[in-house]
């Protein structure tokens, strides 16, 4: 038999130990069913009415209709090629209540030199859509088909200029792509950065600059209007419908692939189970009536892929953009 006051004070310690472990189940329970508690900041680094924020509303209306118990309010921080909007949601550590919306730029930021912020400085959680890169000339152009501007540039590379929005963007890449695998010398092109499509559309139609980067969203218009001649699209297959008359690179026997992408990540620092919880939203959006209606809607193609996944296509990317803004002369 043990002595009194020893028992006692056994008694006392795994009363001690009983509670301790309760308490540990309860917040193991907690965290295992994590939830958002507050508003959820959905950050976009564009301005209102771009297709990275729509984007963000349509995301904002599934959560909407999903009614996850909080509201989703989406905060357009402009500037420093999505930089600013980067570097809030960075600050952020550890808190699944601030979402961005990601570009490209995500990975080419880093690689240009232009901010220090990379994507292993984030939690990656989706890969959401994409928009393949159409190239145009103006209608009166003597560039008749993507084989004819091919030919002209690997004699001539910086004979022809190229209008896109950004550098190191998705059109920027788009140009990288189509050229270095057609073999025309990157790093003699001419190319012409504009603010957006209202700026480099009309530059292209009054003939200052000489080829068009742009999604087809963007540029059909123009296209049946008579304005504008698509020659080639960066996708794997041709589309259907009235765009199913420009066939892709890959028909015209240059091997260029290439969306631009977006995609969702959260702060550095995330717990599992708040990746866990956002991988479930954004599993069960892209399944969703409400979000592939969208996509229809604005004729983005489908590109789910979840966090894990999402991670991987980081990490790959990363290798091929390096690759492309080092021929292309940007990267640092």
């Amino acid at each position: 038999m043990y002595p009194i006051a020893f028992r006692e004070r056994l008694v006392h310690f795994t009363l001690i130990a009983f509670v301790l472990t309760l308490a540990f189940a309860a917040s193991s329970s907690l965290a295992a069913d994590w939830k958002p508690e507050k508003a959820v900041e959905l950050v976009v680094g564009s301005a209102a009415g771009g297709p990275l924020d729509a984007t963000a509303r349509l995301v904002q209306r599934c959560a909407e209709v999903k009614s996850i118990g909080v509201p989703v309010t989406v905060q357009n921080r402009t500037g420093g090629a999505q930089a600013i909007a980067m570097t809030y949601v960075s600050q952020r550590t550890g808190d699944g209540h601030f979402l961005a919306m990601v570009l490209p730029n995500l990975l080419t930021n880093r690689i240009t030199g232009s901010h220090p912020l990379a994507y292993t400085d984030v939690t990656p959680l989706a890969m959401l859509s994409q928009e393949y890169i159409g190239v145009s000339v103006k209608a009166d152009s003597p560039i008749k088909t993507g084989r004819d501007l091919i030919e002209r540039l690997k004699v001539a590379p910086d004979s022809l200029s190229f209008a896109i929005t950004g550098r190191a963007g998705g059109q920027h890449l788009a140009v990288g792509m189509i050229m270095s695998a057609a073999g025309v010398d990157l790093r003699k092109l001419k190319v012409v950065s504009f603010k957006g499509g209202a700026e480099a559309v009309p530059a292209v139609l009054g003939g200052h600059v000489d080829v068009l980067m742009a999604t087809p969203t963007s540029a059909w218009k123009h296209v049946e209007g008579g304005q504008l001649r698509m020659l080639a699209i960066t996708a794997p297959q041709r589309y259907t419908g009235e765009r199913a008359a420009v066939p892709t690179w890959k028909e015209l026997g240059v091997n260029a692939v290439m969306g631009n992408w977006r995609g969702v990540v959260g702060p550095k620092g995330l717990a599992a189970p708040q990746v866990a919880y956002w991988d479930r939203f954004f599993s069960e959006m892209a399944r969703s009536p409400e979000w592939q209606e969208g996509l229809a809607k604005n004729q983005w193609d489908d590109f789910y892929l979840n966090a894990a996944d999402t991670a991987k296509f980081f990490e790959d990317e990363n290798k091929t953009l390096t690759f492309l803004l080092k021929e292309l002369g940007d990267a640092r």
